[in-house]
């Protein structure tokens, strides 16, 4: 057994921790923080608290995935019994305990950017923890709640920034919360058989999927129109402007094949929409920091595009449809 890792060794532990991190949505939440910061600073935020806030989100975000699988363990022992819990390589003990120290790491340095900012991140750490228990399977309020943390991550990179109550800060909250919730929803009808099977009253499962598309595309109308807005207000630079082309452009794509096969949406067409949106919103979200600093703008994305990409392909097909070992036992 030599090269070898024995079942439930430390290689396949961590590969299955891998999985449970999803790294190709990881940089979205930091990206989106980062956006508010520079634009509640107008550009001038200091870069240690633009890091911070940087840092809180992505271990936010992490831990609401945590929660996720911790608090779905039973249904997904019956309908996805392959994933990292049931299956067996990451115990419930061991992700609830990662889950309280990545909320703990993200507290300690929301601490060092203000009580608001520790406020903030309590509540949304709330918001995070009712939907994995709660808020998942009641329909709008599901995909809202996401939208609603998404939108509480700009707000946080905002107070991390400076003036909150900015006219832009307001409109990329509201941005972010649409877009959010579109893509969310998005990630449901991608699931909609298995939500079905165990249980959950997604959108698509209490309404059908041609129905969840067309509020999907209602939402994406509202993002679209609120980041035209902003971008009138920044009159960006032509990096800031080449990037929200880019996004738009890849978005219309994205949601016009859903629209023409609304009727008839395949698992497979929502997986591979949602790979593109993974892709979207960090272009988009990279198009408003480059209306302040270009070279750290295209330097991030470049970064955290190409770990997106190079761990879905590592990594998603195996999340989404069945486990394949990574390191044979």
């Amino acid at each position: 057994m030599a090269g070898r890792d024995r079942p439930g060794g430390l290689r396949t532990r961590l590969f299955a921790h891998l999985e449970m991190m999803r790294p190709y949505t990881m940089f979205h939440s930091g990206m989106v923080a980062l956006a508010g910061a520079q634009l509640a600073s107008e550009g001038r935020v200091r870069p240690w608290r633009a890091a911070l806030a940087t840092l809180v989100t992505v271990c936010g975000w992490e831990a609401g995935l945590y929660a996720g699988d911790y608090y779905d363990r039973e249904l997904d022992a019956r309908s996805k019994p392959y994933r990292a819990i049931p299956s067996g390589r990451v115990s419930a003990r061991e992700a609830f305990l990662t889950m309280v120290g990545l909320i703990g790491a993200g507290y300690a340095a929301a601490l060092a950017l203000g009580r608001r900012n520790l406020a903030l991140a309590i509540g949304t750490t709330v918001l995070g923890i009712s939907y994995s228990r709660s808020f998942k399977d009641r329909a709008f309020l599901g995909n809202f709640d996401r939208g609603v943390l998404g939108g509480c991550a700009a707000l946080f990179g905002a107070m991390a920034g400076g003036r909150v109550l900015r006219p832009n800060v307001l409109l990329f909250c509201g941005l972010v919360l649409l877009h959010d919730s579109a893509t969310n929803l998005v990630g449901a009808i991608r699931d909609v058989e298995g939500d079905r099977a165990s249980g959950y009253r997604t959108v698509p499962v209490v309404y059908g999927v041609p129905r969840s598309v067309d509020v999907v595309i209602a939402l994406v109308v509202g993002w679209m129109a609120l980041a035209l807005a902003l971008a009138r207000s920044l009159r960006p630079n032509p990096a800031s402007r080449a990037l929200l082309a880019a996004s738009l452009s890849l978005a219309l794509r994205v949601y016009a094949d859903l629209l023409i096969h609304r009727s008839c949406v395949t698992r497979p067409r929502a997986i591979a929409a949602h790979k593109y949106l993974v892709a979207e919103r960090l272009v988009l979200t990279s198009s408003l920091v480059a209306a302040y600093r270009v070279r750290a703008a295209l330097w991030l994305l470049g970064a955290s595009l190409a770990a997106t990409l190079l761990s879905q392909a590592l990594l998603r097909d195996r999340y989404e449809h069945k486990h394949t070992p990574l390191v044979e036992g």
